[in-house]
């Protein structure tokens, strides 16, 4: 099981059916940073309707590899910029190793490296989940969101609908069985 009690980063966190913020929604965050200045994670299961070949188009880049790969919503907040989750031996600028050969890239020089020869497992996402200081973890105090540790397979290898079943079935969590109270917001 992959269930955690203590929020750090890097971790998932898995909405529950009853957190009504459409963003988060059946969501699944990986969070990236967690700090007494607050937290940010991006959501890994929500593609956009754009597609990788208009995104770098729009970039005035060609992505070399199927066009049709969606771009993902990541979160709410600065949704024009991109984070990079990809498992590679990029070392371009302002990319760092998450865990377990994830790789995070944040800069346009990355992107433009990146599409050049995009590695197999490669997501892209257009904005962030951001929270202020304690925010998080009142939230999760509340039983907005269940913490567990990350998985490459559940960023890279599993249907997007599927990531959120998934993630709950590693905690040993079927998601019948959590309550189907009110909303928590």
């Amino acid at each position: 099981m992959a269930i955690e009690t203590e929020l750090k980063a890097p971790c998932f966190l898995v909405a529950v059916p009853q957190l009504g913020d459409p963003n988060f929604s059946r969501g699944v965050v990986f969070i990236l940073e967690h700090t007494d200045e607050g937290s940010m994670g991006i959501v890994i299961n929500k593609p956009s309707t754009l597609d990788m070949g208009s995104f770098c188009e729009s970039q005035q880049m060609e992505f070399k590899g199927d066009n049709s790969r969606l771009v993902y919503q990541g979160g709410p907040v600065q949704t024009d910029r991109a984070f990079l989750l990809h498992i590679s031996e990029h070392e371009g600028p302002e990319t760092e190793t998450i865990v377990d050969g994830i790789r995070l890239s944040y800069s346009l020089e990355s992107l433009r490296l990146i599409v050049e020869n995009p590695p197999d497992k490669l997501r892209v996402f257009l904005g962030y989940a951001g929270w202020s200081p304690g925010q998080l973890a009142e939230e999760v105090t509340q039983g907005a969101w269940l913490v567990m540790s990350p998985l490459a397979n559940l960023v890279f290898g599993s249907g997007d609908e599927e990531i959120w079943n998934a993630a709950l079935k590693e905690m040993g969590i079927d998601a019948v069985q959590l309550m189907h109270s009110g909303a928590v917001h």
